[in-house]
Formats: structure tokens, sequence, C-alpha cells
């Protein structure tokens, strides 16, 4: 069993009757939440991490139980230390972090970490190329300030992790394309986690893998046994079963090139994000 540590609700293009979604409306609504489960446990997966604005984690981890752990994700310019205490109050696990407009190590955000720690949640970092479209000027999410990804490098997690060292970090995306830099923030601290979420890490050479994480044959336990098995994709998408046997597929044949035991494959299928959830 997996644990998807990384979706989103609303990228369905259509509801399971096959009528259109709008933007951002999750595509279970108005359907028996008890079809998408079985489809969801005859998949193998076991609970998903739902990363989205407040309203659609909330709403669908209502419908969902416990099978939905909800993260929702907050504006770093816009929300304060006092919303990310209220999202947990409503049963918030941890908070997703994405686009600032500043790095994300600025000294500005640190109530927000602060506050995300002092809840005992999980902070989430969107790390590497942001897709085009949601959070630029007249996007979908509405933000005012052109996004750059400079300020989603790995490296800005690591001033974080220094100063919050019992914050709980997942770095998202294994910083794409930073794959380097964000191997050296994850091997070098133990409160950073990670995962390959996304369109890219997975498509990459697997040699490149095996030499980040075993150079010279030798295995980078430290790094390894903290990821996590993630896709980005929307479990309500007409493409989500493709796209998570896909990433089964990666991981598993990770899995084979670095001959990891299978005490830390469990760990990279759920142990780990059920330790940081």
């Amino acid at each position: 069993m997996r644990i998807d540590c990384h979706i989103h609700a609303m990228d369905a293009k259509t509801d399971v009757s096959g009528q259109p979604v709008p933007p951002l409306f999750p595509g279970w609504r108005g359907t028996d939440p008890g079809f998408w489960l079985e489809k969801y446990q005859t998949m193998g997966i076991e609970r998903m991490v739902l990363l989205d604005p407040p309203d659609i984690t909330f709403a669908t981890a209502k419908a969902f139980g416990d099978f939905i752990i909800p993260v929702p994700q907050i504006d770093l310019e816009t929300d304060s230390p006092e919303t990310i205490d209220a999202l947990f109050k409503q049963g918030a696990k941890g908070i997703k972090l994405i686009a600032p407009a500043h790095p994300y190590g600025d000294d500005r955000y640190f109530k927000h970490y602060q506050a995300i720690l002092d809840n005992n949640g999980l902070a989430v970092f969107h790390t590497g190329y942001l897709i085009n479209g949601m959070f630029e000027p007249g996007g979908v999410l509405g933000r005012k300030t052109w996004s750059d990804i400079t300020h989603m490098r790995p490296a800005t997690l690591d001033r974080i992790a220094r100063a919050f060292p019992k914050l709980k970090i997942l770095m998202a995306h294994f910083g794409n394309p930073w794959w380097e830099e964000a191997w050296k923030v994850l091997s070098s601290n133990a409160n950073i986690y990670a995962d390959f979420s996304g369109g890219t890490a997975y498509r990459r050479d697997l040699e490149m893998w095996r030499q980040i994480f075993a150079p010279n044959g030798t295995l980078d336990v430290r790094a390894v046994s903290k990821l996590c098995f993630a896709t980005d994709g929307s479990p309500f998408a007409d493409n989500y079963a493709e796209q998570y046997q896909e990433f089964c597929e990666f991981y598993d044949r990770f899995s084979k090139i670095l001959k990891l035991p299978e005490e830390i494959i469990e760990k990279i299928n759920h142990v780990n994000i059920e330790n940081l959830i």
C-alpha cells in the first residue's frame, strides 16, 4: 500500500458523470465518495495528502473522511500566523507554501514557520519550477506579482531548517531542476524530507538518480530514507490512474537500481509521511 502525499482536487476536467467541471472545483462534488474510495483502494492507495486552498481542502476531507489528509495552501504575503492557527483548529495537518514574493528563507516569513511549528504541523514547500498561469497577475489564484522560481530553490529551505530544527519540512518536487542542490539539503538536514512529485523528476534518467543517491556505489542512506511517494496528480482527473501507475513504476525502478532494502521502501511508500503527519 502507498500514500500519495501530494495531490490536488482542482484539476479535474469532468466529473464522474462526464459533466464539465469549472476551474478550482473538485470533480467529486455531486457524486458518491464511495465510488472514488473503492477505485483508489483497488489501486493500492492507502490515503492521500490534499494540498489545495482551504475551502477545497476541508470540503474534500469532510466528504472522504480519514482517507484525505488536509494540508491547506496559504499565501505567505497576505495570510497571517493567526490564519495558520485557525486552519489547524479546523483540522489541518500541515500547511502548503508556494510562490513567495521573496525567498522562502527570508526573515519576514519566520513568523509563519513558527506558527506551523507551534501547531506541530508539517510545512510543505513547493520547490523549483512553477507552472505558468495560476500564480501570475490575472491568474486563477489572483496573484499580483510575477512568480520567481529562484525564491523556491531547495537552498532556501536550508536556512529555515537551521533556524527551526524541529520544524517538519517536506520539499515537494525535489527542487526541479536543482536536483543536486535538493539532495544536499535533504542529506544535510535531519528535518527535511522530499518527494519526486510533478512532471519532471520521474522522467529523468535513473542513472542520474543513482549518481546522486549512491555515488561510486555507496548509498546515501540518510537522504534516501527521507523520500516520500507522491504524484502531484488529481485523483478526480481522467488520467490519474495512468499517472499514478507511472509513478509507481518509477519509484520501483528507483528502488531497484539503488538496491534499497524493504525497510527503506516501506518508509518511502507510506511510513515517512505517516510519521510527519
